[in-house]
């Protein structure tokens, strides 16, 4: 994260309009020198999606600089601390700016790399040592969530064990037929000569255990067993309609669930039971295309069963991560798919639904499912997955089409959500114009969201709307008159070319420091792009389309 991308004025002006910090930034006084406890801030902002430190100012004052504030050895201090206290080290960037006529700490603490998770405190151990951000304070991981995000560095290996008690009986042999057509005829060569038994063991669906008996593994339990519940009780969906728009909600005669149902047998079954209860706890809606009446649901299919597709094929098959099953919670405003086990490997919020990006916490049972075929007189038909890495974006694309908000997703270790909005709901989720995918919002990004409410005359504007009956989503960036902004996008749309910083410090007479904030707004909101990297002098900026 770029130092200038953070505005202290305008975000201190929006906390003291809300009397608190946030989850993204964290306001200390630090009166008495570096706070002992800053490790433990340190730890849970590079476990979570970094954050920002500002080091001298009194949150209990209304946010004032603090009067005998040693920035020079706090700062020294802070240094020290990323780089001697944390491992693996922190590289904040670390700078001392003036504010209201003060010296004032601003440290910028970038998100560790998945694969280096989690950050701790070198002097405690990783499990008592290891934090992170929730809401604007820092927790403790618990022993679950810190073995989850060491297991995720490389992906665990979980659904290919054996399952000892398991035999090879309990497979479908519906689902086992058509698995093992499909796979010899995929691959005719590999497995021409081969055994069906052989065919099992190569896929990994079965293996040999201590004795030598051929077993069902975990995978081929969940794909293609009967019930796999028998071995795995919590490996299953709960279903349920709430009455309102959370968990405490109520009807007026007390009903906590309209609808409510567990659901079990083997994932290709319980993805169907689970469209099941959606549309039938969904409505119908009328519109017209044409001089024709047509009815789609409430919510886009595809959209639906590819979140719950996810969830049991990303789910976390440990046996800590089993003792919870996954859930779909229906509300009045959305859909909320719940899931245990957060993301793994290099996969981040911010990368879900990007093409090629793909991560498979469970590989075995990819490649199983990708083969494995809904029943005939199942409710949905062809493969259980595709397992090329679109899922999640073909889950946006199909929201989008309809209308739809984009898709809220979080990752919380422990359990990954994302929630399915209805249209007109979630009026702050928005989609960008050059891509089907959500704009998903850092800590900071929320924070400067809503100070941008309060003072729209020095952020850029961006409003989006929908194109009529194609569901098409339009987004214009709207540079307000006499701001930086608007003075950095009226040069850029007289240039012929693209321009350097350098020229727009020149000739707008502004400095360094005010032009590379103002940049770093107009690229977030994709009015700017960015040429050539990150840094050095042969860095270029020019505009992008959809800039007023």
């Amino acid at each position: 994260m770029d130092a200038y991308a953070f505005n202290l004025e305008e975000y201190i002006a929006f906390a003291r309009l809300a009397g608190t910090d946030t989850e993204g930034v964290e306001v200390k006084a630090a009166a008495g020198g570096l706070p002992k406890n800053i490790v433990e801030t340190l730890s849970a902002f590079a476990n979570t999606s970094g954050g920002i430190l500002v080091l001298g100012l009194a949150e209990s004052q209304g946010f004032t600089p603090v009067e005998g504030f040693d920035a020079r050895s706090v700062a020294d201090g802070l240094a020290q601390a990323c780089s001697q206290k944390m491992m693996p080290p922190i590289r904040a960037s670390i700078d001392i700016v003036p504010f209201e006529g003060a010296p004032v700490v601003v440290a910028i603490v970038p998100e560790t790399v998945p694969y280096e998770k989690p950050c701790y405190v070198k002097a405690r151990t990783v499990y008592e040592g290891s934090f992170v951000r929730m809401g604007d304070g820092d927790r403790r991981l618990s022993p679950y969530e810190v073995d989850r995000i060491m297991e995720g560095a490389h992906c665990p290996q979980f659904d290919c064990a054996v399952v000892p008690e398991a035999d090879m009986e309990e497979f479908d042999s519906e689902l086992l037929s058509l698995f093992l057509i499909f796979q010899r005829q995929e691959s005719s060569r590999a497995f021409k000569d081969m055994s069906d038994d052989e065919i099992l063991e190569a896929t990994k669906v079965a293996a040999r255990d201590e004795a030598g008996t051929l077993r069902p593994t975990l995978a081929g339990l969940m794909a293609l067993a009967r019930y796999p519940q028998r071995h795995y009780p919590r490996a299953y969906v709960s279903f349920a309609r709430y009455p309102g728009t959370s968990k405490a909600d109520v009807t007026l005669e007390g009903i906590r669930f309209m609808d409510s149902k567990n659901l079990t047998g083997p994932i290709p079954l319980m993805i169907s039971e689970a469209m099941n209860c959606v549309r039938r706890n969904m409505k119908r809606v009328s519109k017209m295309e044409g001089a024709f009446r047509v009815e789609e649901w409430e919510y886009p299919e595809t959209a639906v069963r590819e979140a719950i597709a996810n969830a049991l094929l990303h789910r976390d098959y440990s046996p800590e991560g089993l003792r919870s099953q996954v859930q779909v919670n229906m509300y009045d405003d959305r859909i909320e798919i719940m899931s245990p086990g957060g993301l793994c490997g290099e996969m981040t919020v911010e990368r879900l639904g990007e093409l090629g990006a793909s991560f498979s916490r469970n590989a075995v049972l990819s490649r199983v499912l990708e083969s494995t075929s809904y029943l005939a007189g199942f409710a949905e038909q062809g493969k259980v997955v595709e397992n090329k890495g679109t899922g999640y974006f073909q889950m946006c694309a199909s929201l989008q089409k309809a209308g739809h908000p984009a898709p809220v997703a979080r990752d919380y270790i422990s359990v990954f959500v994302v929630d399915l909005y209805k249209k007109g709901a979630a009026a702050d989720v928005r989609w960008e114009s050059s891509s089907p995918l959500p704009r998903l919002e850092s800590p900071l990004q929320r924070a400067m969201r809503k100070a941008e409410q309060h003072y729209p005359e020095r952020i850029v504007r961006t409003v989006t709307d929908f194109a009529g009956e194609s569901g098409e989503a339009v987004t214009i960036h709207v540079v307000e008159s006499g701001s930086v902004e608007f003075d950095i996008v009226s040069f850029m749309d007289e240039a012929d070319e693209p321009v350097k910083s350098s020229q727009l410090i020149e000739s707008l007479g502004r400095s360094k420091a005010t032009i590379s904030r103002a940049l770093n707004r107009l690229i977030e909101k994709g009015v700017v792009q960015r040429l050539g990297g990150r840094k050095g002098p042969g860095i270029m900026y020019r505009l992008t389309r959809n800039a007023l």
